[in-house]
């Protein structure tokens, strides 16, 4: 029986992408980069910060540098121009009352998650938050939901992860975890392919169910 689940951050429970656009666009400033549009901007929302940096043609000498200026931005006010998915508080309720234990599963530094959780006043669902560290050592989805698998002693056939970008998909495969797909966020319809998804919602209400079905 499924028991733990293991949530993504942007774009399945919160909506960052004012906060994450503007801090990218500072950053890319700060290194002499010409301008983005807001479309390749938007598609970075979810890989790990310093992949997405290369993708936009940072050089790899100027990459620490990027980060830095992201960071700058992002923390002081960027990390919270940020909204909570209307219906993700239901079901992380129905879910903690129905003996799941919910953890993140982020490529996000940790500690940024644990404070955007706090803010919105989702923290008290959450066993564990599984993120990036700051130096980019554990940065990728599949390192990421290992090390969340490790802390919780969870089994992957026992877990299921749950993700709006391909990233969030190939990790899971990776780690042999189910995982399902949602639409709401900032992937694309090509990115949910893989036939080992369990479902793919586009509602937290269709998520929720779901999960019930796979609990049960």
């Amino acid at each position: 029986m499924t028991r733990y689940c293991l949530f993504d951050l942007d774009g399945t429970l919160t909506d960052p992408e004012t906060g994450i656009v503007a801090s990218m666009r500072h950053a890319l400033s700060a290194v002499g980069m010409p301008e983005v549009e807001h479309g390749r901007l938007r598609a970075m929302i979810g890989p790990p910060l310093q992949d997405g940096f290369l993708l936009l043609g940072v050089p790899p000498e100027r990459l620490d540098d990027a980060v830095l200026a992201y960071r700058e931005r992002y923390t002081t006010g960027g990390m919270y121009e940020n909204e909570v998915i209307p219906g993700i508080p239901a079901v992380l309720e129905a879910l903690v009352a129905g003996g799941w234990t919910l953890a993140v599963a982020t490529s996000k530094p940790a500690v940024y998650a644990e404070k955007i959780l706090v803010h919105f006043g989702l923290d008290g669902f959450f066993a564990y938050v599984a993120g990036a560290t700051l130096d980019g050592s554990r940065r990728h989805k599949a390192d990421v939901i290992r090390h969340a698998l490790d802390v919780l002693g969870a089994p992957p056939e026992a877990t299921v992860m749950i993700g709006d970008r391909m990233e969030d998909v190939a990790g899971a495969a990776a780690c042999r975890v189910p995982c399902i797909a949602v639409t709401w966020g900032f992937g694309e319809a090509s990115e949910f392919a893989d036939p080992g998804l369990i479902a793919v919602a586009d509602t937290p209400e269709r998520l929720l169910e779901v999960l019930s079905r796979t609990a049960s």
